[in-house]
């Protein structure tokens, strides 16, 4: 019984690779270089902990860290977005237990979508997503 869990977690998370360095996704992710706000350790709905949040000048990036992107989990929960900066609307902080830790990204596209993510440090992601002028941020 053992050998065969094992094999099945193993063809799961090969095939996994394969899929994800089909549609050229990386298997170990990093923050895109001249980010202007990245959080390695952020949080979302079903993650803890586990997902590097990046801001550039032209998307906000959700990914979570190897082995968490790994078994098709992003694909099922939807933790792995890049959201061009053009199409986000607003972003905003949101209390929770009395601490403004969480941020909220609403963004169109086609459909008006909210994210929520637990990041480090709110104002500088805020900062960072609010240097484009179509961006309407609010604390």
């Amino acid at each position: 019984m053992f050998a065969a869990a094992f094999a099945w977690v193993a063809l799961i998370y090969g095939v996994s690779i394969v899929v994800r360095r089909a549609k050229g996704k990386p298997i170990f992710p990093k923050v895109p270089a001249g980010a202007l706000y990245a959080d390695k350790w952020a949080s979302g709905r079903w993650a803890s902990n586990c997902l590097i949040v990046s801001v550039t000048d032209k998307a906000v990036s959700v990914v979570p860290k190897f082995p968490f992107n790994m078994g098709f989990l992003p694909e099922i929960y939807g933790l792995e977005r890049t959201i061009p900066v053009a199409s986000v609307r607003e972003v905003r902080c949101l209390r929770s237990f009395g601490l403004f830790n969480n941020v909220a990204v609403v963004y169109d596209d086609g459909v008006q979508r909210e994210l929520r993510l637990k990041v480090r440090n709110p104002q500088a992601f805020l900062d960072a997503v609010g240097r484009s002028s179509l961006v309407r941020v609010s604390n």
